[in-house]
């Protein structure tokens, strides 16, 4: 079976290394195209026509899911891997509901890689174990589960857990304090937590910091 395939990543090493694992699965004949994360989709899909896009997952957030989305529409017939360090148990549904069809893990085997890429070449989905749960539950839990953050919501929770004060983050940001408050209300609500300690420890979590 062969299959076109393109890998975004902004890691060199880590793309030929993935070059190496989809080479050594006899299961597949893979022809691999490389590309950063600030290609321009469209001509991507337009010049490769992969049957399987693996791509990086740099920031949990509502930009990088609607990327997600971008893909499926410019391909609907191809089957989308996402490759992250993060590991919280909300991304799995996020990504899923996205359009990807699994998640691997960078500190995954390369067993598990070859186990996860097949599952999704044979039109079916793949989560670490880890996120299994999460994803069953996604439709009960979707509006109260963790909820996706904006990119400003993400640049002020990593403003916060550097301890800075909304009216320095005002400043740096050149938005007004009362913009920050209302920012810093809705982080809070949509992560559950009532105080700035809860704030930071939910940005470790999140590994945006």
């Amino acid at each position: 079976m062969k299959v076109k395939t393109i890998i975004s990543d902004n890691q060199p090493v880590l793309i030929e290394g993935l070059k190496q694992v989809l080479c050594s699965d006899e299961r597949f004949e893979f022809h691999v195209s490389a590309c950063n994360l600030d290609v321009n989709w469209s001509d991507a899909i337009h010049h490769y026509q992969p049957d399987l896009i693996i791509m990086e997952l740099k920031t949990p957030d509502a930009d990088s899911f609607q990327v997600i989305r971008h893909l499926r529409k410019l391909n609907p017939g191809a089957r989308i891997c996402i490759f992250t360090r993060f590991e919280q148990s909300s991304l799995a549904p996020q990504v899923s509901k996205a359009g990807a069809h699994g998640l691997l893990l960078k500190t995954a085997t390369i067993e598990e890689l070859k186990e996860g890429i097949s599952q999704i070449l044979t039109d079916k989905v793949y989560f670490p174990f880890a996120f299994e749960k999460a994803r069953a539950h996604s439709d009960e839990t979707s509006n109260t589960g963790e909820p996706l953050l904006t990119k400003r919501e993400v640049q002020i929770l990593q403003l916060i857990s550097k301890a800075m004060s909304n009216k320095q983050i005002a400043s740096q940001l050149f938005i007004s304090y009362q913009t920050v408050s209302v920012h810093r209300k809705n982080i809070m609500r949509k992560l559950g937590v009532s105080n700035t300690a809860g704030l930071v420890r939910a940005a470790y979590d999140h590994c945006l910091v």
